[in-house]
């Protein structure tokens, strides 16, 4: 889309545009509202025929974009971008791609509604919610630009516009469907969901061994992370720990689960490599650490603004088995989120917390 090429972006949603994203196609009105984190959200009704339209919620971004989520009385979902400063053509629609985190990359088609609102429908499954609610961020490109919006609040989000939705239907009787809502869309093969969930034995575990590395390499400002609240890269791993700008894993293989220690480190950077869209780099090493031998390895992904390293070690277990232990570490120098960079962490603090963690 030119204007995500060329506009000089606001910093705000203008109402004209929330009530564009509300008026389908009659005019609507605001009957509620509503705010969760840094989200603002309204409830709308057909002016017409005084029926419940949709919720709508909002967050203005530092790139000059608002993001918008829609949800309608059928609980179709729709993706909103505005700026105000945009001058596109009412009824006119384009492609974008996007993805969550390092989900796979999708298609969908945006429709102009308005001068400077631009909306997508989503698809109607469960996949692609649960990426949107644990997900950090959503990538579009339009052709020729990438743009990335942090997804803070989300998991909140859309249990409130789902309770929008439900009292408001209930309470005005629930108005037809928004058009353009798109058709239910089947995850990959890869991300099916059917793995067996995690055994609370070595979850306890996996989480008293990333609890000591953490302690023996002077690591602070980390918070232990909830498997319903982690993006969908870290579902089903023992335990998990970080912030904005570092993840800590641990996880662990008994012996029959794995091929071997160097299939493990190749399978990680494979990983890696797939969803890496800038300069890419890795490689690994064995090294014996205060008498363990350790397979260490790393990946580095370095694009415009954003970079991720990720650290990998793989420990064995004394009762059998190896301990694996992740670091990824994400700096970004410029635009949503800028800047960001992780607490310095040098490889062999790294690699004697591992293997002293790994006992």
């Amino acid at each position: 889309m030119t204007a995500l090429r060329t506009a000089a972006f606001g910093m705000a949603l203008l109402a004209g545009g929330w009530l564009a994203l509300a008026a389908t196609p009659a005019a609507a009105r605001q009957v509620d509202s509503f705010k969760t984190g840094n989200w603002n959200g309204n409830a709308y009704v057909d002016d017409a025929t005084g029926k419940f339209a949709s919720c709508v919620a909002s967050v203005s971004y530092v790139n000059g974009i608002t993001l918008s989520v829609q949800v309608d009385g059928s609980y179709n979902w729709f993706l909103g971008f505005s700026s105000p400063n945009w001058t596109l053509k009412v009824g006119s629609s384009f492609t974008l791609s996007y993805r969550i985190d390092r989900g796979d990359w999708r298609q969908g088609t945006a429709t102009v509604i308005d001068a400077t609102l631009a909306r997508m429908p989503m698809p109607a499954d469960g996949y692609i919610i649960t990426r949107f609610r644990r997900g950090q961020a959503m990538f579009i490109h339009d052709g020729q630009r990438s743009y990335d919006f942090r997804l803070t609040g989300t998991s909140r989000l859309m249990a409130r516009l789902a309770d929008c939705v439900r009292v408001n239907a209930a309470r005005y009787g629930a108005g037809p469907a928004i058009a353009g809502a798109a058709p239910p869309e089947q995850p990959a093969q890869e991300d099916d969901g059917g793995e067996a969930a995690p055994d609370p034995k070595l979850q306890i575990e996996a989480t008293q061994a990333l609890f000591n590395l953490m302690g023996k390499a002077r690591l602070s400002g980390l918070s232990f992370i909830d498997e319903d609240d982690r993006t969908e890269d870290y579902q089903g791993v023992h335990a998990v720990a970080g912030n904005a700008a570092r993840l800590l894993a641990a996880h662990i293989f008994e012996e029959g689960d794995y091929a071997s220690e160097q299939q493990l480190m190749a399978a990680m950077i494979s990983d890696s490599a797939k969803t890496c869209e800038g300069a890419f780099q890795s490689g690994s090493q064995r090294r014996s650490v205060d008498g363990a031998s350790l397979l260490t390895g790393f990946s580095r992904c370095v694009g415009d603004a954003r970079s991720l390293e990720e650290r990998y070690v793989v420990a064995p277990r004394g009762k059998g088995g190896v301990y694996v232990f992740a670091v990824a570490d994400t700096r970004i120098t410029a635009g949503e989120g800028a800047p960001l960079a992780p607490y310095p962490l040098d490889d062999e603090t790294l690699f004697a917390a591992a293997a002293a963690a790994a006992r």
